[in-house]
């Protein structure tokens, strides 16, 4: 490798590690080449940026108007033109503000939420809570849940990330739950965060979805059916599942989906997908 290769090699990895930098603010790859694009120009037209980023100039005018919702770029009207220059590092610092109060928040909810599942496992009745931990005992959760649903008509809800299913335990295995779902002719409803429209496998999801704020956060991904609440930590070391059989608790969940699905942006299901949907259960 000459010196000019290796200038090339080492630049190209310098933009990998910028583009994965900004990934982590929310930008997807194309956001981040048009930002650095940006950033590289000071002040610039989207002819530069079109030329200097290789993309169609469809795609750089949806990323700019994303970039600028976001709150990463600015622009300004000057000689019949709109000129556009990145934010700079304040926007930077007010996500990880804003982290850093929704991770303290979310601390506080999960202690008052183990609070409460203290008490159900010292209260006699009809209540039952078991924990279990790994992959394997979440994919037998989830067939078991399908199972149940079968057997008794019941809609199951989901209230979560979503994509953390498919990142740890694989997406053959979210397929094969779809397919499950499809055959087994199960109703569903699934709420999600904004950000989930974009990711790969959101077209493969089957079932009527609702989209909440991203300022909307839950730490838990949390299913509900029949009398039974299936409670699932991602980020515990292993994975952790926490299985209650209690109708005062599934119908308080119940109630909280309920009044977010009414204010949720509704997935608009294609003709396809339609007729993958379950019968709507009388």
């Amino acid at each position: 490798m000459d010196d000019g290769d290796k200038e090339c090699f080492y630049q190209s990895q310098s933009i990998m590690v910028e583009i994965s930098f900004l990934g982590k603010f929310g930008m997807t790859k194309t956001e981040a080449k048009i930002y650095l694009s940006i950033a590289k120009f000071g002040e610039t037209t989207i002819g530069p940026i079109v030329k200097g980023t290789g993309l169609h100039r469809g795609t750089v005018y949806n990323s700019l108007s994303d970039l600028i919702e976001k709150g990463f770029v600015s622009f300004i009207d000057k000689g019949g033109s709109r000129y556009y220059k990145i934010t700079g590092q304040k926007i930077f610092l007010n996500i990880l503000s804003e982290r850093r109060h929704e991770s303290d928040k979310q601390e506080a909810e999960a202690g008052t939420f183990f609070e409460k599942i203290s008490e159900l496992e010292q209260k006699p009745g009809d209540n039952e809570v078991s924990v279990l931990y790994g992959k394997d005992a979440l994919k037998t959760a989830l067939l078991s849940m399908l199972n149940q649903c079968e057997k008794n008509k019941y809609e199951f809800l989901f209230l979560g990330d979503g994509r953390e299913i498919n990142e740890n335990i694989g997406e053959s295995f979210f397929l094969y739950i779809q397919k499950l779902k499809k055959k087994m002719n199960i109703k569903c409803r699934i709420l999600l965060d904004h950000t989930h429209k974009k990711h790969a496998h959101h077209k493969q999801l089957l079932g009527n979805v609702g989209y909440l704020s991203n300022k909307v956060y839950t730490p838990l991904n949390i299913w509900v059916y029949g009398n039974t609440t299936l409670l699932v930590l991602f980020g515990a070391t292993p994975i952790t599942i926490i299985k209650i059989k209690s109708k005062s608790l599934a119908d308080g969940f119940r109630n909280y989906f309920e009044c977010m699905w009414e204010v949720c942006e509704k997935r608009e299901n294609t003709a396809a997908e339609k007729r993958k949907m379950p019968r709507k259960i009388s």
